[in-house]
């Protein structure tokens, strides 16, 4: 058998391989489904030049046909390893879910919590326990973490005393993410800004407010830091709780790899230091140095980049980046920020 015909097997059996591999996965595992098929497009691509080379190169010597091959292997490696990197970045930083348990019970609790929809986008409001319905209180929008909905927020803040402070005197409200909850369209870098904006236009489009309050916690973060930067956006305090200077900090977190050319494989790059100069506002981080998934010293960056007269810098003790709001030292801290 000819070096062509052998190579046009085997390119033929990895080609089929790849194509029952990535469709299983495509079908089978809907959380994967985009990686799955940026791999199957990509590897189609590869599989193509390497055909349409056994034809141009057939006949030519093995001095020229091993060169092109191999580059072309390396470079069919680079391609699919960015395309995963890329892809399962996506995975790491978004988690979107619809609790419907949680979605259920709020909605039997229609005296201490009202659903909101407008603009795609849906979430919960817990009006403030101590004002009058009618009477102007302020409000805290606040943004979530990646792996939170609206109705397991709202519904544990409900049923836990030590957080009563979040809805004593203002309304709280918290709108998911697009693809999150009810909350329509894709979650991404983009649509984060864009969600901010609208957000905030569901919080001010209430009757009843009269200032806004934006509290943020680790992935949201940016979007809030975002939102107070804007001269649309009327933003009385902001209250950062594990910020990130920026999207990539994340990921270098996790393997420090993402600089330079290399930062373009980062799906979230939210470059939330660019942000922080246009911000007007008192600001409140706290942070804590033994944070797991975002460094204190991103947050301490980002700290750097505000105006620092009125930015208060809070570090907690021995706290890991999902026990923040069951910690005292935060809770005492976050009374004080929000004035509850």
């Amino acid at each position: 058998m000819t070096f062509g015909k052998r190579l046009k097997l085997s390119l033929l059996a990895g080609c089929l391989c790849t194509l029952l591999g990535s469709g299983l996965l495509l079908f089978l595992i809907p959380s994967i489904r985009t990686t799955a098929l940026a791999i199957l497009i990509t590897c189609a691509v590869v599989f193509g030049l390497a055909l349409l080379l056994v034809f141009l190169l057939e006949g030519k010597s093995s001095k020229i046909r091993v060169p092109v091959f191999t580059a072309l292997v390396v470079v069919a490696v680079l391609a699919v390893s960015c395309v995963i990197i890329y892809n399962f970045g996506n995975s790491m930083v978004y988690h979107p879910a619809f609790d419907e348990e949680a979605y259920e019970e709020l909605t039997e609790m229609k005296s201490s919590a009202v659903e909101l929809s407008a603009d795609g986008l849906s979430g919960w409001r817990i009006p403030a326990a101590s004002v009058v319905d009618d009477k102007p209180r302020s409000v805290i929008l606040y943004f979530g973490g990646n792996g939170e909905n609206s109705a397991r927020k709202v519904l544990n803040i409900l049923n836990n005393d030590e957080l009563s402070f979040l809805y004593d005197r203002c309304d709280f409200i918290f709108i998911d993410y697009p693809s999150y909850g009810l909350s329509e369209g894709t979650v991404s870098e983009s649509a984060l800004r864009d969600y901010a904006l609208r957000a905030y236009d569901i919080a001010v489009s209430l009757d009843t407010t009269a200032s806004v309050t934006v509290f943020s916690y680790s992935l949201g973060n940016g979007p809030a830091v975002y939102l107070a930067s804007r001269e649309e956006a009327d933003i009385s305090n902001l209250v950062l709780l594990a910020p990130y200077n920026s999207g990539l900090d994340l990921f270098n977190n996790y393997v420090d790899i993402f600089h330079g050319p290399f930062a373009l494989l980062a799906s979230y790059r939210m470059p939330v230091y660019s942000y922080a100069s246009d911000v007007t506002c008192p600001v409140t981080i706290i942070a804590s140095a033994d944070d797991e998934i975002i460094p204190i010293e991103s947050s301490r960056a980002l700290f750097s980049e505000l105006s620092q007269s009125n930015c208060n810098f809070i570090t907690v003790e021995g706290v890991l980046h999902n026990d923040f709001m069951s910690d005292e030292q935060t809770l005492n801290s976050l009374r004080t920020a929000i004035g509850g």
